[in-house]
């Protein structure tokens, strides 16, 4: 029992031992929105980034949110006690309170949050109070870029998103120019210029910055920027009223104008429909007629066409015709050629014929007269010959004797007493047979 009771009063001490240094040296505790910088008593400083408790040994805590969300408004519902709007004064004089909220991220690399904390003194305020003056820089130098009437009526939205661009990036270089403002006229009717800024680009079209943003030297990092209200001075409002009132009267003129346009239009509407109804009307009868005209047109050229191969026709068989006849002519006319061709070979052929025949005739003439010279010649000389006058033959049978002699002289004295017998019936003196005594001369 003695150890029991001994050793009960060793873990007592222990505990209470322990309870008293952590009452002498605190109990810390970090959740999980936020991180810490711890300092030791021995002066090292290191960053907590777990959530949970934790005996602090004496060191010195700063705890940061891990984001930060602050407005900077004219409105007390926005959380403000006071009005901080950023006052915002644009190209044309115009100026405006500008309401807005800003929500950025604290520091995540530990060299950075080392470095704002110390830079910012341990104070979230500070960052925030300088993170606003950026914001001022990047608010005033946008204002600019614009008049009062364009940032009301159409490049809110431009502006805000310059902001913002700025606030992470950096202020954009800028460059005076001057500019005619839209709309607006002096007493004599001329555009009003002003003075006003623009963004210098760079040879990529992006913009060129002039100052660093701050909020990147500490790793800061904009998660959302808003423009959550404008109030314009009393003097741009009045000329937003009279500009409205321009405005309405403008729309007022063109709502009127529209009116008659309107009226014009359906005058001359009207006129169109009455003049295309009499055109329609005009382009039926024209039509018709057209029509007729055409059906008129193509009846005729039927017609015409018809003739026309009538006559075609009629002069396809006139040439056939005449070309028969022409041939007809050209064989009568071969023919005749032909004809007096043969007829003057004929006469050609008789005429030499004649002539031919005249010749013959004269030689024949002379060969007769030779022929006859020499038959006269011969039968002089024949006739000079003293030879029988008559000839007894025998019979051709081989019979002789003096019964055939008889019967031949018999027959001699018969043939001389019938005178049948040619000179003389002498024997010692005959005449040749076939030959006269006396040759009459031939007579030319």
């Amino acid at each position: 029992m003695d150890k029991l009771k001994v050793s009960g009063i060793i873990v007592a001490v222990v505990v209470i031992a322990i309870l008293a240094l952590t009452l002498a040296f605190g109990l810390g505790k970090n959740d999980d929105q936020n991180y810490q910088i711890m300092q030791s008593i021995t002066g090292h400083v290191t960053v907590r980034d777990e959530p949970g408790w934790y005996v602090k040994w004496g060191a010195s805590i700063w705890t940061y949110p891990r984001s930060v969300q602050e407005y900077f408004s004219m409105s007390p519902e926005e959380g403000g006690t006071k009005d901080e709007s950023i006052r915002v004064t644009f190209n044309d004089g115009g100026t405006a309170q500008v309401s807005t909220m800003i929500r950025f991220q604290t520091p995540t690399n530990e060299d950075m949050r080392r470095k704002a904390h110390r830079d910012f003194s341990g104070n979230v305020d500070n960052m925030v109070s300088a993170i606003r003056s950026h914001m001022i820089n990047c608010i005033k130098a946008t204002g600019p870029l614009m008049s009062a009437s364009e940032h009301q009526s159409a490049r809110k939205a431009e502006f805000t998103q310059i902001v913002d661009a700025q606030l992470r990036e950096g202020l954009y270089e800028m460059r005076k120019v001057e500019r005619q403002l839209k709309d607006r006229t002096d007493e004599n009717g001329k555009p009003i210029t002003v003075w006003a800024t623009e963004i210098v680009e760079d040879e990529n079209g992006k913009p060129k910055i002039a100052q660093k943003s701050p909020l990147e030297e500490y790793g800061i990092v904009v998660l959302q920027f808003s423009v959550t209200g404008t109030d314009y001075d009393q003097m741009t409002r009045q000329q937003f009223e009279s500009k409205k009132k321009a405005f309405l009267a403008a729309e007022q003129s063109k709502a009127e104008r529209e009116q008659e346009v309107q009226q014009r239009l359906m005058i001359v509407e009207k006129g169109l429909r009455e003049k295309a109804e009499i055109e329609a009307k005009s382009n039926v009868e024209k039509a018709q007629a057209v029509i007729k005209g055409q059906k008129e047109k193509e009846v005729a050229e039927l017609e015409a066409a018809k003739k026309l191969e009538v006559a075609k026709l009629e002069k396809q068989e006139a040439e056939t015709r005449a070309q028969k006849e022409l041939e007809v002519a050209k064989l009568e006319r071969q023919a005749a050629e032909e004809k007096a061709v043969a007829i003057k070979t004929l006469a050609a052929a008789e005429e030499e014929r004649i002539q031919k025949a005249g010749a013959l005739t004269e030689e024949k003439k002379i060969l007769a007269e030779i022929k006859k010279e020499r038959d006269i010649g011969v039968a002089e000389q024949v006739a000079k010959i003293r030879v029988p006058g008559v000839i007894f033959a025998g019979d051709g049978q081989g019979s002789g004797g003096q019964g055939a002699v008889m019967a031949n002289l018999i027959n001699m004295l018969l043939l001389k007493e019938n005178n049948l017998l040619n000179g003389d019936t002498s024997i010692f003196n005959p005449t040749p047979v076939g030959v006269s005594k006396t040759v009459p001369k031939p007579t030319k």
